[in-house]
């Protein structure tokens, strides 16, 4: 498995209604110096960080642009990547240090 299918997969898990494209994770991964097309290591515990930072930074209210539904609550969210943080090792204070930002109607920004 790829490094860029293993954050998209996180990201997946983390929020059950998040498939962020290819472009967007490719960018992220290469921005924190992660090979997209390198082999993805069990548990590697950057590559979590970088599917949380990807969680909190793309919450819309638009399905239809490949956000995260508003419908999921931020507080579920939360408790999600609490739950993961336990599964990786890394510290919950780490990785939830800034606010989820939601973009209302992200389909005329375009």
């Amino acid at each position: 498995m790829t490094n860029l299918d293993a954050t998209k997969s996180l990201c997946n898990a983390i929020v059950n209604t998040f498939y962020p494209d290819n472009a967007t994770v490719r960018f992220v991964l290469a921005s924190h110096g992660i090979s997209p097309d390198g082999e993805a290591t069990p548990t590697d515990k950057e590559l979590f960080c970088t599917a949380v930072r990807l969680v909190m930074g793309f919450v819309e209210s638009s399905r239809s642009e490949s956000g995260v539904s508003t419908a999921v609550r931020e507080d579920a969210i939360r408790n999600s990547i609490k739950y993961w943080c336990g599964v990786y090792g890394v510290d919950v204070d780490e990785v939830l240090g800034g606010e989820a930002t939601t973009i209302e109607d992200g389909t005329h920004l375009w």
